[in-house]
Parts: structure tokens; sequence; C-alpha cells
């Protein structure tokens, strides 16, 4: 293999992050991102787009990974995890390294990278971006949306690293077991707690109701119950005083004579 030790651009910066002047004066055919087109130079960083694999999470793990078409459509729930693969493959010169983040504007919807926010010297392949939507809304977005800047800058000398580390061009198997499964964010804590006090609210309504009934019930059964009463008392009462005076007789003597003096 050729001598790797160096930049495989035209541009050799003193030191420090790329500038947008140093960006636009790159060769494309030898660009560390490709394919490269200068309108995506922002400032001075490059914006990478999303791709054609998004894998979101679901409860339960029946999510897949989604095959994308240009400006196909997809959102991320709240509470939701996502890998997002990057349209763009990034080859990061040796004496290079580079830097990723999510624009501003999607993490003032909630986005929030959860991945790397490095490319190391010697990369070569797309980027996979792990994301959570921290927010209490869902995010809509669509394949080709330039959401992940990323900046360059020169080191002080060549990585000691002589072949190119090979990396991602699909969404591999692996990551998505990672996150697959039940989850549950403050947002959706927040809902069942809420849940929870509103049945406990009507449990209690119930309680007073089945109270309010059972009174209604015993006040118009009251008269019905004490005629009952009444009779019942009425039929033992004759019973109990004929057993306690039978009781109270003496014995008749053996031949039916009385023991009366």
């Amino acid at each position: 293999m050729g001598d790797n030790s160096t930049s495989p651009t035209d541009i050799h910066p003193a030191g420090g992050f790329w500038s947008d002047k140093t960006w636009k004066d790159l060769n494309p055919s030898t660009s560390p991102v490709r394919p490269f087109k200068r309108k995506q130079i922002d400032e001075s960083n490059y914006l990478l787009s999303i791709g054609e694999e998004i894998y979101v999470s679901a409860p339960g793990g029946k999510s897949t990974v989604q095959k994308l078409q240009p400006n196909d459509r997809f959102s991320i729930d709240a509470g939701q995890f996502a890998f997002l693969l990057t349209e763009e493959e990034v080859v990061m010169p040796f004496d290079k390294i580079g830097f990723i983040s999510i624009r501003a504007t999607a993490k003032f919807w909630g986005l929030v990278n959860i991945s790397g926010f490095h490319v190391d010297p010697g990369y070569k392949g797309k980027l996979i971006f792990a994301v959570f939507n921290a927010g209490p809304t869902r995010i809509h977005l669509k394949r080709g949306d330039q959401i992940f800047p990323i900046w360059i800058a020169a080191l002080d000398q060549p990585s000691t690293r002589t072949e190119y580390k090979v990396g991602y061009y699909e969404i591999p198997s692996k990551l998505i077991n990672q996150i697959s499964g039940e989850f549950t964010n403050a947002y959706q804590l927040a809902e069942k707690l809420k849940a929870a006090q509103e049945d406990i609210v009507q449990l209690k309504s119930f309680r007073v109701y089945m109270m309010a009934i059972i009174g209604i019930v015993l006040a118009l059964m009251s008269p019905f119950i004490k005629d009952a009463v009444t009779r019942i008392y009425d039929t033992i009462k004759p019973q109990a005083i004929c057993v306690g005076a039978c009781q109270q007789l003496p014995p008749t003597p053996p031949g039916g004579q009385s023991t009366t003096p």
C-alpha cells in the first residue's frame, strides 16, 4: 500500500481548524467528504446530510432498518432513539481529525447526539449518528436534511496509522440490538403518573357513589327490614317463653303419681 501518512488533499493549512476558504479550495476528487458539494459549506464546517438508512427504536423491538428514497420522510417520537446513516462518505486524512455534532436548530427541537464527537485520522466510511429525542414532541426529518456539521483540524504531525480504518456503509444489527426493547422517558413517566392519579380520583368517586347508593337502598328498605325483624321476633318470643316455663316444672314420678304432698 502506498504512503498514506500525509493528507490526500491539496490543502495544508498551518494548523488549527479549517476555514471556509480551505473548504472551498478543496479538490472534490480528494476531499475528505465525498461526494463534495460546495453549497454544503457552512462557515468553517461542512454539513453532512441524512442518508439512505435509518433505524428508529420502538417498544418491544418491533422496528427495523428503513431504506429511504430521496426526500423520504420519517419521525422520531419523544423518548425514542435512532441511528442515522450519513449520505456522504468521510475519508479522513492521516494528519487531520474531524469533529462532529448536530446543528443548533435540531438541538432546539430536542434532538441530542449520544454517539461519538470526533472522526479519527485514517477513518474511511460513512458516519452513523446515534440520536435521542429528549424533547416533548415528535421530530420530523427527511433524507437529505443537512443537520450534521463536521469541522476538520490539522494535527501537528501525521498519525502513526498507515492504513485506513474501514467504517460503516450500512447500519449493523449489533447496534440495533443495543437499543431495542422497552423504553420510558420522563415525559412518558409523567403521562403514566397523570393517568394513575386520574384512576385514583375515579376510584374515590366510585367509592363515594357506591356508599351513597348503599345508603339510599338501606333507607328505602328499612321499613321492610324492621317489619321482617318484628315478625321473626314475634315468632321466636312465645317459643322462648314456653321453653323457660317448661324447664321450671318438676318431673312426673313413675306410675303417674304426683310428688306434691
